[in-house]
C-alpha cells in the first residue's frame, strides 16, 4: 500500500500546530514574581553604634540585575533591584562611611572593600500549605582597601515562609539582621577597626 501523502501532510501540520501551541503556552507561563520590599534594610536589634570603618561597597551588574529562575521553571524572581537597595541601606546602617561602586572601579580612601554575592536560592511551598518557603544565601567578602587580598568571608542564610504579600519582606529582614550580626561579630572586622583607629588623624 502506498502512503497517503495528503494524510501525512495533515499529520505533520497538526503536529506543528500542537508544538507551536505548547511553546506559546510555555512562554506565556513564565511569569515574573512581584517582589515588594522596603528599600530600607530592617535590622532587628540593630546596634546603637556603627562600625568605625570606611568601606567601599562593590556591586557588580550580575548582582544588581539578578533574575532567579528555579530549575523547575515557573516564575522568574527579579531579586537584583532589591539586593542592591538592601545592601546599600544595610551597609550605611552598619558602617560609618560607605562609598558605593557599580562600575567596577575600586573606591579610593577606604579602609576595606565589601562585596556581596547571591550564592544560592531555594524556593518551595510552606509545609503548612498557605504560602512560599524561601531560602537565599548571601555571601559577603571583605577585602583590603585596594581589593587585592581577602580579609574575611562569610555566608548568611536568609529564610522566610508565608504568603506572597509578606514573604519577601520577611526574607530580606532576616538577611539584613544576620548580615549585620556577622559584621559585628567578625574578628577580622574588629581588628581592622582597631588598626584604623590607631592611624594618625583617626578620631
Amino acid at each position: 500500500m502506498k502512503p497517503n501523502s495528503a494524510l501525512i501532510n495533515n499529520m505533520v501540520r497538526s503536529a506543528m500546530v500542537v508544538l507551536a501551541a505548547g511553546m506559546a503556552a510555555f512562554t506565556t507561563g513564565c511569569m515574573t514574581a512581584n517582589i515588594k520590599v522596603s528599600p530600607t534594610a530592617r535590622i532587628q536589634n540593630a546596634p546603637d553604634k556603627k562600625i568605625a570603618l570606611s568601606v567601599g561597597l562593590m556591586l557588580d551588574d550580575r548582582f544588581c540585575t539578578n533574575r532567579f529562575l528555579p530549575f523547575s521553571g515557573g516564575q522568574t524572581y527579579p531579586f537584583g533591584t532589591t539586593l542592591k537597595q538592601q545592601s546599600i541601606s544595610l551597609c550605611e546602617q552598619c558602617f560609618e562611611r560607605v562609598i558605593v561602586s557599580t562600575n567596577g572601579v575600586v573606591p579610593a580612601g577606604v579602609n576595606a572593600i565589601l562585596t556581596p554575592e547571591m550564592h544560592r536560592c531555594g524556593i518551595g511551598y510552606a509545609a503548612s500549605g498557605g504560602g512560599q518557603d524561601i531560602t537565599l544565601l548571601l555571601q559577603w567578602t571583605l577585602g583590603t582597601g585596594d581589593n587585592r587580598n581577602i580579609l574575611w568571608m562569610t555566608t548568611v542564610d536568609g529564610h522566610a515562609n508565608g504568603g506572597r504579600s509578606k514573604v519577601f519582606q520577611l526574607l530580606f529582614d532576616d538577611l539584613a539582621t544576620k548580615s549585620c550580626r556577622a559584621f559585628q561579630e567578625s574578628p577580622e572586622i574588629r581588628q581592622l577597626t582597631s588598626q584604623a583607629q590607631r592611624k594618625p588623624g583617626a578620631n
